[in-house]
């Protein structure tokens, strides 16, 4: 690095250039050194600002949560009062679909680090729900509109889990939009709605 920057700065050049590198090659292969190339620096330099990869990867991870976060409550917020569980589905897969190669190759990493202890975001993983930032409200919404909201949720989770499954073993970069809408319909049309017609008395 050419320019010189503050501890601060230089913190968060290191945490993009990890997201960047993770999102552009994928998980394979995740150390300080490969980090350190990336930015262009030495191990024991990014070392300074991150004890552990671990340390490290749970930062990526948890800002890159962040920002998915916002982007959820801006998009229903375009969507307004009235958002429904199909609302917020389709927004998911669609904030997905803005960086989908990013999104393939960090479910890839999570994919990895569910199952393999040792991984340095096996811990982040562990602890922090699939559905993340919109399980709470997709309950909400579940239980606001649907006789037997369990069973809807269950039944997204399946498909999602089958969907993410796919993704990840794909060798091309998924239409995760178009993988959606296809089964969209179905999912939520065996479920019988309790919501009423505002107009209605």
């Amino acid at each position: 690095m050419a320019t010189r920057l503050t501890p601060q700065a230089r913190r968060e050049y290191i945490l993009t250039r990890t997201r960047e590198m993770i999102a552009r090659e994928g998980p394979e292969g995740l150390s300080m050194r490969k980090v350190a190339r990336e930015c262009e620096m030495t191990a024991p330099g990014v070392m300074h600002h991150f004890e552990t990869l671990e340390d490290l990867m749970t930062e990526v991870l948890t800002v890159r949560r962040e920002e998915e976060a916002s982007r959820y409550q801006e998009l229903l917020l375009e969507v307004g009062a009235g958002a429904t569980l199909r609302d917020l589905t389709d927004i998911t897969v669609r904030v997905a679909s803005e960086n989908p190669v990013e999104a393939q190759n960090f479910d890839r990493l999570e994919a990895l680090a569910r199952v393999d202890p040792t991984h340095p975001a096996h811990r982040y993983y562990k602890g922090n729900s699939v559905v993340g930032e919109v399980g709470p409200l997709s309950s909400y919404l579940a239980q606001l509109e649907y006789r037997e909201p369990l069973a809807v949720l269950n039944v997204l989770s399946l498909v999602a889990e089958g969907l993410r499954a796919r993704w990840t073993r794909s060798e091309a970069v998924p239409d995760f939009e178009a993988d959606w809408l296809a089964v969209a319909d179905d999912v939520f049309a065996g479920f019988e709605h309790l919501r009423r017609d505002p107009d209605s008395s």
